[in-house]
């Protein structure tokens, strides 16, 4: 069996009156996509800031690549990707610029991130907007630079939270499907 890369058991999150996430428990096999479907207000946002360390559940245990969300969150985020459902962008700063500020914030070395960069630019096509300011970007231009931000450090785990909103349909499945980890 391959090792579990999330695991949650009867994770409760409750915020005042409100029971946003009530008693989920999930395997996750490596290497297995998943998803989390349901309509709006049915926690999934909040599910996914429990995983990420964002979020202290009220009750229940969350693990991620065998380490505790609560207890050993640093070493969590050393792992995670994370496209928020909001893009978290600097929107004065060039495309460039952008993964630039994130790939250092993740210490990447020069080259590795000068290839990383040019190469998720290429495949989320765009390469050639990628000097412009970022405030300029249509919101889908917007929503894949929010994916390569995520993507920049070669996560062993990804969270996209609303990957696909403001991407028109057919540019969605061609930026979802080509990504391939690095195995280090």
């Amino acid at each position: 069996m391959n090792e579990m890369a999330i695991l949650m058991d009867d994770v409760v999150k409750r915020f005042e009156n409100v029971v946003a996430v009530n008693g989920v428990s999930l395997c996750v096999e490596r290497g297995e996509l998943f998803g989390l479907l349901g309509p709006n207000g049915a926690g999934k946002t909040t599910t996914v800031n429990i995983l990420c360390g964002l979020l202290k559940p009220t009750s229940g245990c969350a693990i991620v690549s065998g380490y505790d969300v609560q207890k050993e969150n640093a070493k969590v985020r050393e792992l995670i990707g994370v496209c928020p459902q909001e893009t978290a962008i600097y929107p004065y700063l060039t495309g460039v610029e952008n993964v630039d500020l994130f790939g250092n914030l993740y210490a990447l070395d020069k080259n590795t991130l000068n290839e990383r960069r040019e190469m998720l630019l290429e495949k989320m096509g765009l390469a050639q907007d990628a000097k412009r300011r970022v405030g300029k970007y249509s919101s889908g231009m917007k929503r894949r630079l929010s994916l390569i931000l995520a993507l920049i450090h070669d996560p062993q785990i990804i969270f996209l939270d609303e990957p696909t909103v403001g991407m028109d349909p057919p540019i969605a499945p061609c930026c979802l499907g080509f990504y391939e980890r690095t195995e280090k």
